[in-house]
């Protein structure tokens, strides 16, 4: 079995309560409150040259850095009762693996890196012949050049092998641009994730998708496991590239049954078998759906409050109740009763926030989520990349017309002085 989420053998650890392990956790997913409610201990297990170091752990019941070796820390966790260990984000999906290992439970740590690694990810769609990008993963500026005059192809995009990275994609029309690309990139890609791995793929003009699933274990001996497609988000950018929204999807729709259909023949391949996983698509209109990258791990984020009113779907919950029920039949989830969009604010300059256009803002109808970040006055960076998004503002309304002007009015508000010009600093 290969997982980032991981079972112990029943009567393993009687006499202790109920515990779970969250590696590498990400600061914007609460598992802590969503493992209180289903009364079991959550554990942070972090390692000293995590990116999330800094992520306060205080609400975890315990914290383990991961230092000592793999024996140490296996054996602190199997101390406290732990029966299941989660990836918290993509970096912690190999460390989750080899502890799963480490504990005797069924994880897969030589298959880790499909479903952390957008190279190797590639590699292996390509060879069951299902549709993904052209790509090239290379830690060697070059080979990567070779691979690029090779593929004839006009543009491609360099970025990080390792999904979760935070670094743009840089779009290279020759060898020169990859090569002054190429340092920087692969410093990033390191620091984040220990890997200087960095993938060549050509660069598509498709809208973007993204897929989110939960899997639990096969039911019976012999039978495969169940993947369920719980929302599917569509991606619109600015002229610029710059995110802009994310809207969900009708899950009845066409377009969102052939990005699910896709996505689980993709969780098939990659040997997802319990647990959370979300797919980044992009959609080409000869091709059909080709995977940019895929994960096993739930991803949180400022919609997930009106993604569940709207929905029933409870991500991190959910994402939980695979790892502690896993006989329990898969949630079924309501379609979609109300309409919901991540808008993400974009300042063209930095400067400070307006307070009359911000209030305004604020009480737009449909707005069901608005950062506290936010405040009169408050220094804004002018927004470069998705990166450096002033914020999301969530809006949700079983009325599309009423969503699609408040959204409207949300951009008016930015281009006439939500921002005052000046330092932000």
């Amino acid at each position: 079995m290969s997982v980032s989420t991981v079972f112990a053998r029943p009567g393993r650890h009687r006499g202790l309560s109920a515990a779970v392990a969250i590696v590498d956790p990400c600061p914007s997913a609460d598992y802590v409150q969503a493992l209180d409610r289903r009364d079991t201990t959550a554990i942070a297990v972090t390692t000293p040259d995590s990116p999330h170091l800094t992520v306060d752990t205080t609400s975890y019941r315990h914290t383990v850095v991961h230092s000592a070796g793999l024996a140490r820390t296996s054996r602190r966790l199997r101390s406290l009762g732990a029966r299941a260990i989660l990836a918290g984000s993509p970096r912690g999906i190999p460390l989750a693996e080899r502890l799963g290992a480490a504990l005797d439970l069924p994880a897969d740590p030589a298959t880790a890196l499909r479903r952390c690694d957008r190279g190797e990810q590639a590699r292996v769609l390509a060879q069951a012949q299902v549709g993904v990008p052209l790509t090239w993963r290379t830690e060697e500026l070059t080979t990567a050049l070779a691979w690029w005059r090779i593929c004839a192809r006009p543009a491609v995009l360099l970025l990080p092998a390792a999904v979760g990275v935070p670094a743009a994609p840089v779009l290279c029309r020759s060898s020169g641009e990859i090569a002054a690309a190429w340092p920087v990139m692969r410093r990033t890609a390191h620091i984040h994730s220990g890997s200087g791995h960095l993938i060549l793929r050509e660069h598509l003009p498709g809208r973007r998708y993204t897929v989110h699933s939960l899997t639990r274990p096969a039911p019976a001996v012999g039978q495969d496991p169940v993947h369920t497609v719980t929302d599917v988000w569509a991606h619109s950018h600015t002229a610029a590239g710059v995110l802009a929204r994310v809207d969900l999807l009708p899950r009845h729709g066409m377009l969102a049954r052939a990005l699910a259909l896709y996505a689980v023949r993709v969780l098939e391949l990659l040997d997802v078998r319990v647990g959370p996983a979300r797919c980044h698509l992009i959609y080409e209109p000869e091709r059909g759906p080709l995977l940019l990258s895929a994960a096993t791990v739930a991803e949180a984020s400022p919609a997930d409050q009106a993604l569940q009113n709207a929905t029933g779907i409870d991500r991190l919950g959910d994402a939980v109740d695979t790892l502690l029920a896993p006989s329990a039949a898969p949630a079924v989830h309501l379609p979609a009763r109300q309409y919901v969009v991540r808008v993400r604010l974009n300042a063209r300059r930095s400067g400070t926030l307006e307070r009359n256009r911000l209030a305004a803002l604020r009480a737009l109808p449909t707005v069901v989520h608005f950062p506290d970040t936010l405040t009169p006055g408050a220094p804004v960076e002018q927004t470069t990349s998705t990166q450096s998004a002033v914020g999301d503002v969530v809006l949700s309304h079983a009325r599309w017309q009423a969503v699609e002007a408040d959204y409207q009015h949300i951009r008016r508000l930015e281009n006439s002085g939500l921002y005052i010009p000046g330092s932000s600093r």
